[in-house]
Parts: C-alpha cells; structure tokens; sequence
C-alpha cells in the first residue's frame, strides 16, 4: 500500500544517503554517517596510520582513548584493541603501531576524549514476533550482570523514553546519588527518541549496541558504537506495530 511504500523508500534514501551498501557490521566511518542523522554521532575522531590518529588525538585533546575502528573488529577490548588514558603523542603512537602489528595493515582507528558519568547501553534488536524493539539498561561492562534494562516498541515518544529511564534500578545514580552531580537525562531522552526514529526507518538495522553511553552532567558521550545490517522483513508482512504516533 501507499504507506508501506512510502516507508520503504524513506529506508532506501536513508541507507543510501548514509554510504550503506553492504551487508555486516559497519566500520567506524559508515556507522557514524547512519547515526549522526538521528542525533547519534558517536564521540570521536577516526584516523588511519600512527600520523593522523597522533593528529586526531591534538585535536581532541589529552587523555584519550584509541580504539581499532575497522568493520572487522567486533569484541575490541576481548581483542586488547583497546588503550584507554594516553596522554601524549608518544604513548598513541606506540598504541596504534600495536595495533597495525596486530592487524597486519595501517590500522584504523577511534580517537576519543576521556570522560566520566554513568555508563547506559542503549540498543536495537529485532523481534520475529513484534519487529523493533529500542533497548535502555545499565551499561558498561557488567551491563548483562546488572541485567536492568527495559525495552519500547518505536516509535519512542520523549514520555515514553523518561517513564522507561526512570524504572531502572540504576536510576538513582541518573539523579545524583549521594552529592555526585545529575546526568544529562534530557539528553538521553532525546537519544532514545532518535533511536526509535532510526529502529522505524532503517529496517536494514537488526542489530544496534550503544554501549556505553556516558551520561555526564553537560551531555551524552556516545563512547562504544555496533551497527549490524541485513536485509529485514517486509515492513508490516504480519509483525505486529504501534498503534500511535509520538507525542
């Protein structure tokens, strides 16, 4: 019908303006592009070779993170592809000539600040039975021992968003616990609400793990980004779907 048509064209000029051909986990680069368009650009600066990541880490300013970036690298940290508190020239270039040693080619890599706040895992899996499901829980890396997360069906309104950030067991630290300063909730209100724009418009996107996201007290660091495509089913070919429009 004309509203499955519709849909299905918004997709194709969404993955097509976003350089999403193939089919996988995206690089760093393509990932970014898909995202930045719903309010999701994760933190950073990507480099290739040990000059441009020392370059990209002036530009971000000390400490920094340097992290493989390439589609080819899932599970970083498990990989040790991950160097985390450099504070100079010399202790990137020596973490990135690490990981071309690793790699066997000029590495690609994710430059990032340093920052500090509560970590959230957002995410996107699809359900056979109900379609898209937007994910908000505990993040970091305990966040499958935590196991404190609720999911929403998109598309996400920002009362929707609030009601399932505040029904986290980890709300209390959101807040402020014992005089830490509040996070930026309404900035990960907006995050959920972008995501469950994206989830509804991408049908390509079965697989999205934000994780973690920093909630600091000034904004959202979307630190840790995996972007999994394939082709989905059929919009609206017998999953069930929201009955409202957000509000």
């Amino acid at each position: 019908d004309l509203v499955a048509a519709s849909a299905d064209s918004l997709t194709t000029k969404t993955s097509n303006a976003a350089g999403v051909s193939d089919r996988g986990w995206l690089d760093a680069v393509t990932a970014g592009r898909l995202l930045e368009e719903y309010g999701l650009a994760p933190q950073g600066r990507v480099a290739v070779g040990v000059k441009a990541a020392v370059a990209a880490a002036v530009e971000v300013g000390f400490p920094v993170v340097v992290k493989a970036a390439g589609d080819e690298v899932v599970h970083r940290t498990e990989l040790g592809l991950v160097r985390v508190g450099l504070r100079n020239r010399t202790a990137v270039a020596r973490a990135v000539a690490a990981f071309q040693s690793e790699v066997g080619a000029p590495a690609e890599v994710l430059v990032q600040p340093v920052v500090s706040g509560t970590e959230i895992a957002l995410g996107v899996v699809r359900d056979p039975r109900f379609g898209p499901l937007v994910m908000v829980g505990a993040g970091g890396v305990a966040t499958e021992l935590w196991d404190d997360r609720a999911y929403l069906l998109p598309p996400v309104s920002r009362r929707d968003a609030a009601r399932a950030i505040r029904s986290l067991r980890i709300w209390p630290l959101l807040q402020g616990f014992r005089g830490a300063p509040a996070g930026d909730v309404a900035g990960l209100e907006d995050l959920l609400v972008g995501l469950g724009r994206l989830a509804d418009d991408v049908p390509a996107v079965v697989e999205l793990d934000l994780n973690p996201v920093v909630v600091g007290p000034d904004r959202c660091h979307l630190v840790d980004v995996k972007v999994r495509l394939e082709d989905g089913p059929a919009l609206d070919a017998g999953v069930p779907r929201r009955l409202r429009r957000p509000v």
